[in-house]
């Protein structure tokens, strides 16, 4: 008897199998491995010391104060807040702000708030504690700061600077003039008148700075006798003696002295031409 043999035909798997089986045993290894080290789900927090953001150094603060920064640590348990008369006289005079500590870290934003009415105003500094669970501690710097609850600081007034022009010559304010009172002209009545003449005046200068005014007063001339007088309504010459004054006498004087003068010249010289002219002529007549 012949056996006869037949081809046996060989299946191999297909590749998406393997490629399959691959990928599963990749997932089951990260998920095992997050499990079994907790830390690698999230990140660890970095050690930075604790900061004070807010109030800004030399602030001048008044009311609530609101303080802002960060307060974090990988061990940490709480954080406190500090204040303390500027300047610090030891470690010992930082003053707890209460009334209870925080327990939360913040990683930037309101850490608490302090009354300042409860002190008086001053120059104080402001200190922020985080606290470990071991019991250590860190502070941050120390944020000094101005408290003007009752009255606000003085603000120093900017001297006055000459401006550059753009030739390089710097120019000067102009210096404002004193201003002069005018001068007070007072009318006096002289006794024995009903109505004061208009040249008897009483000026009063004043200087300006201050000082006794000196009055320079104006004389007129009095009549001295009534005189007779004309026809009822005409003018007297003490009347007219009062309208005039020592100074309008003189002028007239002088003015008409000057017209005598020149006219007894022009009569001089009107005679002397005449002579003159009649010399010539009996020279010259034969």
């Amino acid at each position: 008897m012949r056996w006869s043999s037949f081809p046996v035909a060989r299946h191999s798997p297909p590749a998406g199998l393997f490629l399959r089986a691959a990928l599963t045993v990749v997932v089951l290894a990260v998920i095992a491995l997050n499990s079994s080290v907790p830390g690698l789900a999230a990140p660890l927090l970095q050690d930075q010391p604790p900061v004070i953001a807010q109030p800004q150094q030399d602030a001048v603060v008044r009311g609530v104060v609101q303080v802002v920064g960060t307060a974090t640590h990988p061990d940490f348990q709480r954080y406190e807040l500090y204040y303390t008369p500027w300047p610090v006289a030891s470690d010992n005079a930082w003053i707890f702000i209460g009334p209870d500590a925080h327990y939360q870290q913040q990683p930037l934003g309101l850490l608490g708030t302090w009354d300042s009415r409860a002190v008086p105003d001053g120059v104080y500094g402001l200190r922020l504690r985080v606290v470990r669970k071991d019991g250590n501690y860190y502070d941050s710097e120390a944020r000094r700061v101005t408290v003007a609850n009752v009255k606000a600081p003085d603000t120093p007034t900017p001297e006055a600077s000459p401006s550059v022009t753009p030739g390089g010559v710097p120019t000067q304010e102009p210096t404002q003039e004193p201003t002069l009172e005018p001068t007070a002209t007072i009318m006096v009545q002289l006794p024995g008148q009903k109505t004061p003449p208009p040249g008897a005046t009483l000026t009063v200068t004043v200087k300006a700075g201050g000082g006794t005014p000196t009055p320079a007063i104006t004389p007129i001339l009095s009549s001295g006798s009534s005189g007779s007088s004309g026809s009822s309504g005409g003018t007297s010459l003490g009347d007219i003696a009062q309208g005039l004054s020592l100074d309008q006498v003189g002028s007239t004087a002088k003015r008409a002295a000057v017209y005598t003068v020149g006219a007894f010249a022009v009569v001089g010289l009107f005679f002397g031409v005449k002579a003159l002219l009649v010399w010539a002529w009996h020279r010259i007549r034969p």
